[in-house]
């Protein structure tokens, strides 16, 4: 009896699949959403939106700067203001901004410059023009010699038609300079008024360069240009 009572009872048994839970509805479908990109995506490609940076290292990747330039030319080259910001495009200095658009036009300091190496000797040039710089207080002029022309300083009372005389040499005798000559300063008389003063010979003007400068000449021997 006992047994066939354990036989009925197991018979009677059924094996039902297990409960799938329902799900639960979401309150906020677009966090849902949301999760299950995140689910389908592994961690390592999850990338968040960002907003592209134009830095000034991008805006200048074209642009050649005029302090970047090896070869010397007449024509005027293309200034661009930082307008106080840095390589990466942040404002380090406040305040600069805005003002009218400007050239620069390079300025040969070096007077005694010789168009062939072979003739070291003094030459002359004419003045072609003489007009106003934005980029500095002083005028500068044209000047044209042989078969090339560059930008000088240019003296108080110099005039297009000009013809200066650029030398190196120093006499035994003090020489009668014009107004806008290059001379050593041993070749010139003592209170002779100069400009464009250099500290090294062949450095090029690093002294009384700007408008309205001058000085009287003494026993140094430090300058090239009369003024």
């Amino acid at each position: 009896m006992a047994l066939l009572a354990l036989t009925r009872a197991l018979g009677s048994l059924r094996l039902a699949p297990p409960a799938v839970a329902a799900p639960v509805p979401s309150l906020l479908p677009a966090a849902q959403v949301m999760n299950n990109a995140f689910l389908r995506l592994p961690s390592a490609l999850v990338l968040l939106p960002c907003r592209p940076v134009l830095t000034s290292v991008a805006l200048s990747a074209d642009f050649m700067s005029w302090k970047s330039r090896t070869k010397y030319t007449i024509t005027p080259v293309k200034m661009r203001k930082s307008g106080g910001r840095d390589h990466t495009g942040r404002i380090r200095v406040h305040g600069i901004g805005g003002g009218h658009k400007k050239l620069y036009r390079m300025i040969d300091f070096l007077r005694f410059r010789p168009e062939q190496e072979t003739k070291p000797g003094p030459f002359e040039e004419k003045v072609v023009m003489v007009r106003y710089d934005p980029c500095r207080s002083a005028d500068i002029a044209l000047v044209a010699g042989g078969s090339r022309k560059r930008w000088i300083i240019a003296t108080e009372n110099m005039q297009a038609g000009d013809i200066i005389l650029n030398s190196n040499h120093i006499g035994r005798m003090a020489v009668a300079a014009r107004e806008g000559d290059a001379h050593p300063l041993g070749a010139l008389p003592v209170g002779t008024l100069i400009n464009n003063v250099e500290s090294e010979p062949g450095r090029g003007a690093q002294y009384i360069r700007a408008s309205g400068t001058g000085n009287m000449h003494s026993n140094s021997r430090a300058s090239i240009q009369r003024g």
